[in-house]
């Protein structure tokens, strides 16, 4: 039973997912989660992530045959595994990574650890933590050794939202590294029996940990560009939509799309992951950092030229309506999302904010935030399309007239409505 066992440590989006596919391909699975709420409502059945397919159902199959159990005792589930996997976060605190949820995990794991087992990190984490923050630590503190007593490897989540499992089991290669020939050897059996699109193994657990982050660059990078080349556009009387779609027609020409900025728990983070790495080792990364510094500026600049649309136009702002909340159009996440420093803007110049988001039903500032649209509109002088939510697609300057009740002036910061007349879109010719 144990040799068959994988613990997982941390039952959240990146988590949940993982144990759903480890269940679905054959193993035992522990889940562990220090949320004890989380925890009660897996046991008692209640769905915990809606918006990802075959996760709750293949949770409360597998609880009901006994292949699955749910704790927030991980050094039992340790005790009780082969396998142990890491999904919990590293935070950022003060742009410094804060290792405080890994270190109680790894703890956890010590705690019940037996010769012979694997111990795989997921989560996104600055090159050189697995190796410091797990293999020094365990060799350290239990006086065993690496590929002799215990095996190490960091494999990377790669899941899209709303996907996941999917991603998991047939859109990705799964990558994986290992500390040494034996921890590569069994971290590749593992998920060979997932992924179904293979395994890749990386030359190093420091190559692969570095492979999650410049996924995840790659695009902060690109956003950047995509939002200077739109506001250098604006200035020169360009359409920058046009542009775009027409330098992307050359296959070896990938323009992303411009916006309020980047959002979420990973890609405004992975910057600052890279830069501490770097400046342990002398080494600066300037191209990643002024890009980060581009992004994180945008929802000030998405302000400032809202606000001069209603200087240009000689009308008043009192009441301004923000459709998306969730940093990424149909998901509810908002962790991070640029919508809330814009919130933080508008209220700071005494206009009437409210939100509205189809999928987001709390935000952590105090706003008038609901998913019905028609009240979001009512008596707008001015709305921001924050978001890309599908639902905003069939939107035009007419049906979002009649729901304000007025004559509002639209800034949309995603382009979502690009092409529709008296919509001002950002990067666009006005």
């Amino acid at each position: 039973m144990r040799e068959n066992t994988v613990a997982i440590y941390g039952i959240g989006k990146v988590g949940g997912p993982l144990a759903a596919s480890l269940i679905r391909a054959g193993y035992n699975v522990i889940g562990v989660d220090i949320d004890q709420e989380r925890i009660k409502k897996i046991n008692e059945g209640t769905p915990i992530l809606p918006n990802e397919p075959d996760v709750d159902k293949t949770f409360a199959i597998a609880i009901k045959n006994g292949t699955a159990k749910f704790t927030i005792d991980g050094k039992e589930a340790s005790n009780n595994s082969r396998f142990k996997i890491l999904t919990v976060p590293v935070f950022l605190l003060d742009r410094t990574p804060d290792y405080s949820a890994l270190k109680l995990a790894v703890s956890s794991i010590s705690a019940g650890i037996k010769k012979g087992d694997l111990i795989v990190l997921e989560s996104s984490v600055p090159p050189g933590t697995t190796r410091k923050h797990i293999i020094s630590t365990i060799e350290k503190d239990l006086k065993i050794k690496v590929e002799k007593d215990f095996y190490v490897a960091y494999s990377p989540e790669r899941i899209y939202e709303g996907r996941a499992v999917k991603d998991i089991e047939e859109n990705y290669p799964k990558i994986v590294s290992g500390a040494g020939e034996k921890s590569l050897q069994l971290v590749s059996e593992l998920y060979g029996k997932v992924a179904k699109s293979g395994v890749i193994k990386m030359s190093s657990i420091e190559a692969a940990e570095m492979e999650k982050l410049a996924e995840g660059v790659y695009r902060d990078v690109n956003i950047a560009l995509a939002n200077e080349l739109a506001l250098f556009s604006e200035k020169m009387k360009v359409d920058f939509w046009e542009v775009r779609n027409a330098a992307n027609s050359q296959p070896y020409c990938n323009i992303h799309k411009p916006g309020t900025g980047v959002g979420g728990n990973c890609i405004p983070i992975y910057p600052y992951f890279l830069s501490y790495a770097a400046s342990n080792v002398g080494s600066q990364l300037r191209l990643i950092e002024v890009s980060r510094k581009i992004n994180e500026r945008m929802p000030i600049v998405v302000v400032s030229e809202f606000i001069e649309l209603f200087i240009t136009n000689k009308k008043s702002l009192k009441t301004a309506s923000i459709l998306g909340l969730a940093f990424r159009g149909d998901v509810d996440d908002e962790r991070l999302s640029p919508t809330y420093e814009i919130i933080k803007r508008l209220k700071s110049l005494q206009v009437n904010v409210k939100v509205h988001d189809p999928f987001v039903k709390n935000s952590h500032v105090d706003v008038y935030l609901t998913d019905d649209l028609n009240a979001a509109l009512a008596g707008a002088d001015g709305v921001i399309i924050a978001t890309d939510h599908s639902l905003y697609k069939d939107l035009n300057y007419e049906k979002i007239s009649k729901m304000t009740g007025n004559s509002p002036i639209i800034f949309d910061a995603r382009g979502i409505l690009y092409g529709k007349p008296h919509i001002y879109v950002l990067g666009a010719m006005s």
